[in-house]
């Protein structure tokens, strides 16, 4: 062994590195440094070499450099039609005026990463690849985005379409023949982002565009029509009341048919503007009970009865709208003989939230006149101003009376002389065969309504009679027979307090919307009422139309001054049960109207 030779235990021998050697290999070590830092220094925020742009060499550029000799260098895209088109409707634009331009960021942006992300191992690689095989990006043509959105604008207003969705309309409340489906009308409108995608993805497209486009409506066909007419249909005579306490609101058929869309569903926007006006017609605060009178002779001098705080629920009453709608449909209309204002009406209750008030009208007095115990009402439309007069000074005269226990109440006595000296007006009213003009017309609307209060609130009625003919505004609301004439002399409408407290009538007359009712208050005893058994029948068809001359008519002038109307019996049962459920009265009351002729008055 030499002395150039060292041995190592268990491994042998290894030959020493001579000095010049050691010395090379540092010095590589150095220069590969060094070189590496200046390459680095050199290059910093310039793109390597060996890479290219379309052809174009940008290899120790910076990318701004790169951007000004890739703009000199490359050429300006080649124009080119662009058309967009929806059936035989197109539209025709220029790339040039789309702004159509090469997209440089991108590619500059992958050529600058180029030997600046991942390992180094791998940027060196890629980079001394780069040195003898080029890495080359390409630009891409786009369209500005703006341009594209500008040219799609112009065509949608060539192609949009408004429409009209199905509607089913009835023109007459109660008449099948006016009820008139319109199958709708098409319409269609322009997908306005996809369609501006579709042509900024299509840049080196030269094929025309087709624009995306979207129905705006519905068209029934024949059988959707048929089906629209059933639907709608079987709402003709309906009515649908709504109450909350004595809230009353109504939807009568032509409004029912309005909500309706087709082929299927419901109107939101009316039913929402409903909801909006019942909101504000319903929701109230609670209010506190005030009620003054003079003990000895129980005269009222103001009398205001607590009521609940109310809120509508407007979700739970959509629901319960389109729940109605749907019940409706769901069965099959049964027609009715009648011919005066064939309704079928439906009774809900609203949801409501309430709020109890902090003075009851219990707090207010000692002669039991704590609560709501009867309640009727009635409609006068199409009523004469009057007519609308004498039923409101009617329902003052008889409102905030108190009926001691075991007292008979009069209409009659109450009232007092109706005539133009105690400030009541000529209205129609039935005399002597006639529809005709008499001081009063309008007081039985009173009475009417006070009956059913006074059947609701199960006090012994002692005497009522119904009227000889009959009259279109008791049965607005009501079957025929639930009526109540009076007039001077034993037509009279009386019942008996046969409760163990005082109770107080108070009338409301609203000549706003022609609607009244009457309201009996006392203290609830349990007791509860129904009727029963309603029957109609025995019709009867209007006598031929009669004939009367009137000098003050031109000569051959013919105006009609009564209509026809059919006469029919009618009966209902009145059931009173007592607290513990038994029955303490049974009484049917029996009405037989006359049938009525149309009369004309005929110049000579």
């Amino acid at each position: 062994m030499t002395t150039s030779e060292k041995l190592i235990p268990g491994i042998g021998s290894v030959p020493k590195l001579t000095p010049w050697l050691t010395g090379l290999l540092l010095g590589i070590l150095v220069l590969s440094i060094a070189g590496s830092c200046v390459f680095l220094i050199l290059f910093q925020n310039r793109i390597y070499p060996g890479i290219k742009i379309d052809d174009v060499p940008i290899g120790g550029l910076t990318p701004a450099e790169a951007k000004q000799l890739l703009a000199q260098q490359l050429p300006k895209p080649t124009t080119r039609q662009v058309t967009l088109s929806v059936d035989d409707i197109k539209l025709a634009s220029s790339s040039a005026e789309l702004g159509l331009f090469r997209e440089h960021n991108q590619s500059l942006a992958q050529a600058y990463e180029i030997g600046r992300v991942g390992f180094p191992l791998k940027r060196l690689w890629v980079l001394t690849k780069a040195s003898f095989i080029p890495l080359e990006f390409h630009t891409q043509l786009e369209y500005d985005e703006a341009a594209v959105v500008s040219f799609v604008s112009e065509f949608e207003k060539l192609v949009n379409l408004v429409g009209d969705e199905p509607t089913a309309k009835l023109k007459y409340s109660g008449s099948p023949t006016s009820l008139v489906i319109d199958p709708g009308k098409p319409g269609r409108e322009i997908v306005l982002n996809d369609t501006v995608r579709l042509v900024l993805t299509q840049v080196n497209s030269d094929q025309p565009i087709e624009a995306r486009v979207a129905s705006t409506s519905t068209v029934l066909n024949k059988e959707q029509i048929t089906t629209a007419q059933e639907r709608a249909g079987k709402l003709i005579g309906k009515r649908l009341i709504l109450r909350a306490d004595n809230t009353r609101l109504e939807l009568n058929d032509q409004k029912l048919v309005s909500l309706l869309t087709f082929p299927e569903g419901f109107n939101q926007e009316i039913m929402d503007s409903l909801l909006k006006a019942w909101k504000d017609i319903v929701s109230r605060p609670a209010q506190n009970a005030e009620f003054e009178f003079n003990e000895k002779t129980l005269v009222v001098s103001k009398f205001i009865p607590h009521r609940k705080g109310l809120e509508l629920d407007q979700d739970q009453t959509t629901q319960l709208i389109k729940n109605t709608l749907n019940d409706f449909n769901a069965k099959e209309n049964i027609g009715n003989p009648i011919g005066i204002h064939n309704q079928s009406n439906i009774e809900l209750e609203l949801p409501v939230n309430t709020a109890r008030p902090k003075i009851a009208l219990s707090d207010t007095n000692n002669l039991g006149i704590n609560e709501q115990i009867g309640f009727g009402e009635s409609e006068y439309d199409h009523s004469i101003p009057n007519r609308i007069f004498n039923v409101s000074l009617t329902t003052n005269r008889i409102s905030d009376v108190i009926v001691p226990p075991g007292k008979e109440f009069s209409f009659n006595k109450t009232l007092g002389e109706v005539s133009a000296k105690t400030g009541f007006r000529s209205a129609y009213v039935i005399k002597d065969g006639w529809t005709q003009l008499g001081d009063g017309g309008g007081v039985c609307q009173v009475s009417t309504t006070l009956f059913r209060a006074v059947l609701d609130a199960g006090l012994e009625i002692t005497h009522r009679l119904p009227h000889s003919y009959r009259v279109s505004y008791y049965e607005l609301n009501a079957r025929p027979g639930i009526d109540a004439t009076v007039y001077a002399g034993n037509i009279d409408l009386r019942f008996i307090n046969d409760t163990n407290h005082h109770v107080l009538i108070r009338g409301t007359a609203d000549n706003e919307n022609l609607y009244m009712k009457m309201e009996i208050y006392g203290t609830d005893d349990g007791r509860t009422t129904e009727i029963t058994d309603h029957e109609v029948w025995g019709y009867v068809s209007p006598p031929p139309p009669e004939y009367y001359p009137d000098p003050l008519l031109p000569a051959g002038v013919k105006k009609q001054v009564d209509w026809a109307v059919a006469g029919v019996k009618t009966k209902f049962t009145h059931v009173i049960k007592n607290a513990k459920g038994e029955i303490t009265s049974e009484k049917t009351y029996h009405s037989n109207y006359l049938p009525w002729a149309a009369k004309y008055l005929v110049g000579e």
